[in-house]
Formats: C-alpha cells, structure tokens, sequence
C-alpha cells in the first residue's frame, strides 16, 4: 500500500466533504421517511407496551416536536453505519497497522452489539421495568414526550452499555490502552458516568449510582478478560 503522503488542507477537507455527502443524503431521507410515518410509530410504540391511553400532550407543540425527535434519531441511527465506514475511509491512510486491525474489528462489532443491546432492552427490559416506574393510580397520564423519551433512552442505553466489555477488552488487546489507573481510565469512568444520567429514568442520588456501578462494571470486565486473555 503506498505511503500516505502530505496534503494541503483544502484537499482534505474536499474528501471529507465527500465522504461525508452520502451519509448526509441518507440521514435526510431517512428523516422524511420516518417523519412522514411518525404518527403510526408513535402509535405502535405506545400499543407495544400497553401505554396508549396512558399519555396525553400538555403542551402545543408536543406532538410535532416529539415526531421531529424520532425521525431526525431514525436519520441518525440509519446513516451512523455508512457515517463511520466513510469516516474510517477517510482516516485510514494515516492509521497504524494495529489501530487499522483494531477499528475494523471494533466498528462491525460494535454496532451489532448495539443493535442487540437495543433490542434487548425493548424487548426484554423495558416490559419489566415499565410496570415499576409508571405504577400509580388507574387513571395517572403521563407526557408523550417523556413517555417516549423514556422509551427510547432506556432501549438505547441497554444498546450502549451492553458494548462496554468489547470496547475495553479490544482497546487493551490491541495495544491502544495498558488498562492502568491512567488519564484515560478516569475519563473512560466519566463518560460511563454521563451515560448513567442519560439512560437513567429518575437520576436520583441511587439510582444514578447503581447505574454507574453497573456500566464500570461491563467496562472493567471487558478489561479484566483482555488482562487475562494476553496473561
């Protein structure tokens, strides 16, 4: 394979421009697509886990900005695979040998782990967790927005967290970290701890604990398997 070699800014910033175009198509047809169906996901969504007559709208504008929220995250999550094949395209020729092995490996993974995290927490998390959060009165209405909010953070944080093991056990196995009580292990935490507030439905003091302490412990068992895979 020939040698990267220098080139001016303005070159590279034309072949990002078009490594970029296709994912940005994808993303606005994705957008209009999903939002144009909006009304039939929503419904389904809220028919799958018995809470169609459990929400109401209390603000004017509620229901619009709810459908543009799920179809602009619909466009995301569509043109992310495409997105980071043509961002790694892009970035391959300055890549080392081991970060090229390490991102072909992870990005494929990575994403399927997240498409299976997703589904599971649907599918599997969510039918069991609802009842304890939404219990209440027979009558009690909840926000469409929140509703769905909740919804989709917890399905997406199940689909997040449940690649932690694999991120951790292929950063250390391919040499990009030595696992150690280094910079990037305390940034690592604070990230898991961002993603806590995210997927956290009430990020009250405990409950935003337990939902650190489960994300570090995926992450430091990914860790603790590639210390004893290379041991």
């Amino acid at each position: 394979m020939p040698a990267d070699r220098p080139q001016p800014l303005p070159t590279h910033l034309r072949e990002l421009r078009g490594a970029l175009l296709g994912p940005l198509l994808l993303f606005g047809l994705l957008l209009a697509t999903t939002f144009a169906g909006s009304d039939a996901i929503l419904r389904a969504m809220l028919d799958y886990h018995g809470l169609t007559g459990s929400v109401s709208l209390y603000a004017p504008a509620e229901f619009l900005r709810v459908r543009l929220d799920l179809a602009a995250l619909a466009g995301c999550l569509g043109a992310l695979p495409l997105a980071l094949l043509q961002t790694y395209r892009f970035a391959r020729p300055g890549l080392k040998a081991r970060e090229r092995a390490f991102a072909q490996r992870a990005i494929p993974l990575s994403l399927a782990l997240f498409a299976g995290g997703t589904a599971l927490g649907w599918l599997l998390v969510l039918p069991r967790l609802l009842p304890l959060l939404a219990g209440g009165p027979g009558e009690a209405q909840f926000s469409l927005a929140q509703t769905v909010g909740l919804l989709l953070s917890l399905s997406l944080g199940a689909g997040i967290a449940l690649q932690l093991p694999l991120l951790a056990f292929m950063a250390r196995r391919a040499g990009l970290w030595d696992g150690g009580l280094a910079q990037a292990r305390k940034l690592a935490w604070g990230l898991l701890l961002a993603l806590a507030l995210f997927v956290t439905p009430d990020p009250s003091t405990i409950g935003l604990l337990l939902a650190t302490a489960l994300l570090v412990l995926l992450f430091e068992t990914g860790n603790w398997l590639a210390g004893g895979a290379r041991g």
